[in-house]
């Protein structure tokens, strides 16, 4: 309910306008992953729609799990979320709807969400024709069609059963209407202890007024029908999006690259490559994964961060032949093909890998004259060869095609692309609001970091949404507590954070 309440007051004053739906968005997809699935997201954009159930603007949600997805639907662009005309639901197995939802009047959004969530997850079965919808305040599991239900309450109430009662069988709908007959047909009331009974005539003059009382208590309308075909006009992203429903969750992709670099380190695969763009936990998520696994940098692996050159790279795998080498910004590496021959020959699925420098050099010694390549290397040399049986992790910005575009590396190792939604990672650090460090000597609450995160969202900065911003954002907002900051210190987040 409290979600529901933020969504009352936001819905008040908002239009269907770029702003107010990113908002929107954020309130529906954080309401469907709460009471329906956590993998719930967003398209990217409107669906620009036309057909037999006729034309509009909608917002569409999508579930990976069973490739189900929902789309509410508004008569136009101007319109205020208090306004909604339809919904229509996919079945996952058609790109046609399987069922189309048309209110006799203009809804609103927050009133109809608890219904949807209930017929989305097949809690209540859909039937085809008119229907009354369960007021606003109804909880999930309850009634669906209320012209049903309607003439079983009327009969209860003329039988004598209390307010509790009524309660007890049909929740809040059901205590609706009894409150509203008991208030507006006093005169058939008489009182019983505490409790008010029906005392006269049958439940034929309640049923009478079944339209006005449903309208009353803020019942909905609807007309149930079979979607139809339709033509769209959507962005590409939002086509892309359509054309791959199985994009996974933002803080499903987090877990995955936690397990994946467990993987790595139980010794189930010899490298692991991570894909996406920067600023988005994917080097905090693994280093705090090899931390709470109890490796440290210099020990059990090594961190490169920064370019490296392939005869580099060679002298790192030789020392660190039998660790973990941890590369993180260094993207130049893989543009390099000797450098890529180098990751394509450490990350082979062998258990000990072979690797050689074919280039003929002054520094170049055979291991054989050594007694170790330690002593080799601290020699100043290089060897010719070795043999590898470490794991290479590498961290890139660039998307899983650039990093490896031949196919080779994800043939041989884990390959994850981590792409996120603006709204997803907000709602990601939002979690993890605690977690982030501020400057030594400065400290921030937890309701300050969550003001910062919605200064963030809503924020003039020309960055995308990412970790860094946000560890900025906290740092201002901290430092702000301890001197006197002369400008307004959300506006300041707002344009450089």
């Amino acid at each position: 309910m409290e979600l529901l309440k933020s969504f009352k007051e936001f819905l008040a004053e908002s239009e269907l306008s770029t702003g107010s739906l990113l908002k929107a968005k954020d309130l529906i997809g954080q309401y469907f992953r709460n009471k329906v699935d956590k993998s719930f997201f967003a398209s990217a954009g409107l669906e620009n729609y036309s057909g037999g159930n006729g034309s509009g603007y909608g917002l569409r949600f999508y579930s990976p799990k069973d490739k189900k997805s929902i789309r509410f639907n508004w008569v136009s662009t101007s319109s205020t979320m208090n306004q909604l005309r339809s919904v229509d639901m996919w079945d996952g197995k058609s790109r046609t709807p399987k069922y189309h939802l048309e209110f006799e009047q203009d809804t609103s959004l927050v009133q109809i969400l608890p219904v949807m969530a209930d017929l989305f997850t097949g809690k209540e079965k859909i039937k085809k024709g008119s229907a009354s919808l369960a007021p606003l305040g109804a909880s999930l599991n309850e009634a669906f069609d209320l012209d049903l239900e309607f003439k079983n309450i009327a009969k209860d109430i003329v039988a004598g059963n209390s307010e509790g009662k009524i309660y007890k069988k049909y929740k809040s709908a059901g205590l609706k209407i009894f409150r509203h007959v008991r208030d507006n047909m006093s005169d058939n009331f008489s009182k019983k202890g505490k409790s008010f009974v029906w005392s006269s005539g049958n439940e034929s003059i309640i049923l009478s007024a079944k339209d006005q009382i449903l309208a009353d208590i803020g019942a909905i309308k609807t007309k149930i029908s079979s979607g139809s075909k339709e033509t769209y006009a959507t962005s590409s992203s939002t086509q892309e999006l359509e054309d791959n429903k199985e994009r996974i969750a933002f803080e499903k992709q987090i877990q995955y690259l936690q397990d994946l670099t467990r993987l790595v380190v139980s010794g189930a695969s010899n490298a692991l490559f991570v894909a996406g763009r920067g600023g988005i936990g994917k080097t905090f998520n693994v280093e705090q994964t090899l931390s709470d696994l109890g490796l440290t940098d210099g020990n059990e692996y090594f961190k490169n961060t920064g370019s490296a050159s392939a005869a580099g790279i060679y002298r790192l795998m030789a020392k660190y032949h039998d660790k973990i080498l941890f590369f993180d910004d260094s993207d130049d590496a893989l543009k390099d093909q000797q450098s890529r021959n180098l990751f394509k020959a450490a990350t082979d699925t062998k258990k000990v890998r072979k690797i050689a420098w074919s280039k003929a050099g002054g520094n170049v010694a055979e291991p054989e004259d050594y007694e170790s390549i330690e002593d080799l290397l601290d020699d100043g040399k290089i060897p010719s060869y070795f043999n590898f049986t470490g794991k290479v992790i590498f961290i890139s910005n660039m998307d899983p095609d650039k990093l490896d575009p031949d196919g080779a590396l994800r043939t041989r190792a884990f390959l994850i692309d981590i792409n996120p939604t603006e709204e997803e990672i907000y709602e990601f650090i939002g979690k993890l609001a605690d977690n982030f460090k501020v400057a030594d000597g400065l400290q921030l609450s937890h309701d300050d970091r969550l003001r910062v995160v919605d200064m963030l969202k809503s924020g003039k900065s020309k960055q995308t949404a990412n970790f860094r911003k946000a560890e900025r954002g906290f740092n201002m907002m901290a430092g702000a507590n301890e001197v006197n900051v002369k400008s307004d210190i959300s506006e300041l987040i707002s344009l450089f954070a």
